[in-house]
């Protein structure tokens, strides 16, 4: 009995250094991260802000079907024409088998 709570000691340790890695790394990587974008924010202010605002749009809306509306109310009443792409490429038809003959080549 005694081994065997030795051995679950040990792989409890083993686990829990591991993990104390995997989170330091993680926080060692997060901020260097932060320190890149805060240079980079500190050399244009307002770029760094408009980027990082499309960024976390795109990582939140990337994989939605949209519906794009323009708030300022000029044009149109407010509406952004959208065009669907995946669901245009989705519906194409296949294309057509060219000739036995060889006239593909124009």
């Amino acid at each position: 009995m005694v081994p065997e709570a030795r051995g679950r000691a040990a792989q409890l340790t083993q686990s829990a250094e591991a993990y104390r890695e995997q989170t330091v790394a993680e926080a060692t990587g997060q901020t260097a991260r932060f320190n890149k974008i805060y240079e980079e924010y500190k050399k244009a202010p307002e770029v760094t802000r408009q980027r990082l605002y499309l960024e976390t749009m795109e990582r939140l809306f990337g994989g939605t079907d949209k519906i794009i509306l323009d708030s300022s109310g000029q044009g149109g009443g407010g509406v952004v024409p959208y065009l669907p792409l995946p669901e245009l490429r989705s519906r194409q038809p296949a294309q057509a088998p060219q000739s036995a003959t060889g006239g593909g080549n124009r």
